[in-house]
Formats: C-alpha cells, sequence, structure tokens
C-alpha cells in the first residue's frame, strides 16, 4: 500500500509544476511574474489580441451602470517549432494565466 501511495505521489509532482507555467530559455515564468518579467524572459509574444469590456454594477433600483472597464489581452508565444503553443491571459496589466493553445 505504501509503495502505491508513493508511486501515485512521484506521477503528480511534474504535473503539478507545469500546470500555469511555462519555459522560456533557462527561465521558467508562471501567473506571480510581472508583464515586464515575462517580456524580459520570454520577449515579445508572437502575437496579441486585446479586447476593452465595461465593467457594471447594480443600483438600488436594480439598474446596471457602468462603473469602469476592464482590459483583457492574451499574448501567443511558440519557443521552437516543436514546442507546444502558450497563450498568456493579461487582465488590467496582470497575469491570470499561462496555458497550452489549443
Amino acid at each position: 500500500m505504501r509503495n502505491v501511495l508513493l508511486a501515485s505521489l512521484i506521477v503528480m509532482i511534474p504535473v503539478a509544476g507545469v500546470a500555469g507555467s511555462m519555459r522560456c530559455g533557462k527561465w521558467v515564468v508562471n501567473e506571480r511574474a510581472t508583464v515586464a518579467e515575462l517580456v524580459e524572459k520570454c520577449g515579445e509574444p508572437l502575437d496579441k489580441t486585446s479586447t476593452t469590456e465595461d465593467v457594471l454594477a447594480i443600483n438600488a433600483a436594480g439598474h446596471p451602470y457602468k462603473v469602469g472597464t476592464t482590459t483583457k489581452e492574451r499574448w501567443f508565444y511558440q519557443r521552437s517549432a516543436r514546442s507546444l503553443r502558450m497563450v498568456v491571459t493579461i487582465v488590467d496589466g496582470e497575469i491570470k494565466s499561462l496555458e497550452r493553445a489549443d
């Protein structure tokens, strides 16, 4: 039983380290990095998309009203022809996720 538990933990360790991170040369970037660190370590992305959406709130009468805007960017990276394409989602200047592109 102990060996089964140990084996399952060993299998799970690499998966936990991969989620939400991206390798750029000798660096690994994750969601805790700043956008400046991402550009410093990985360079400019191959492509970018950006959308701006209204942020709404509900007043006492139950009617929505605009309180601001939010900007969502998607940066696309592919480190080499053999590597997976990665998508970095940035909301209002903060990295929110790093994931493989489908």
